[in-house]
């Protein structure tokens, strides 16, 4: 846990971004900002399960073809993994990884040419 201190200015607090950042918060990201007794607590604003299936649908679609079915399994407090599978293939060909609001993690992800790699393996 890190700590800074900082004077409540007219427009409110700065929170620098390099340490948002750190707990993988990214500008543009949406935020849940909740009041609470004892203080103020930040969580990122976690989008649905159905959110999440349309962003991967859509990147599938993109980038593999209409060949390509997923699966989405739920991250507790981290995100969302999306197995991607060959139409009618019983073994994933590779992953994807959301955050909680909905953003593709790249460098967590199996690039679309590594997934086609694997699906070409298998034939």
């Amino acid at each position: 846990m890190e700590t800074i201190h900082q004077t409540v200015a007219k427009d409110g607090v700065h929170i620098p971004l390099a340490l948002m950042s750190q707990y993988g918060l990214k500008q543009g990201a949406k935020i849940k900002v909740t009041l609470e007794p004892d203080g103020i607590r930040i969580t990122p604003e976690q989008v649905e399960k159905n959110t999440i299936e349309k962003h991967a649908l859509r990147y599938v679609l993109a980038n593999l073809g209409d060949a390509a079915t997923i699966e989405i399994q739920g991250l507790p407090g981290k995100g969302w993994q999306v197995n991607v599978f060959g139409a009618g293939w019983p073994n994933p060909l590779g992953q994807l990884v959301y955050d909680l609001g909905g953003n593709l993690i790249s460098e967590q992800s199996d690039s679309p040419e590594k997934i086609r790699h694997a699906a070409q393996a298998t034939l």
